[in-house]
């Protein structure tokens, strides 16, 4: 099973995303962003192991923006 890695912009989208989706149901963990050039700014993430369609569209629907989305082995 992959986990869905959703990066935000901030460490407050990443704990409003996180509270959004676990009062859904959807089991969450925030992060933060390592990227391998060091130009990741103020990079969050939240990692989600299952329902990532239904994640995204809470996210979105929430005013969560994403800036990208990787999938990783679990």
């Amino acid at each position: 099973m992959n986990k869905v890695v959703f990066n935000v912009s901030s460490v407050t989208n990443a704990m409003r995303g996180k509270t959004l989706l676990e009062r859904n149901g959807i089991r969450a963990y925030v992060g933060r962003t390592v990227d391998a050039g060091g130009n990741n700014g103020c990079g969050y993430s939240i990692t989600v192991p299952a329902g990532e369609e239904r994640a995204e569209q809470l996210l979105v629907s929430a005013g969560i923006r994403i800036r990208s989305k990787q999938r990783e082995p679990a």
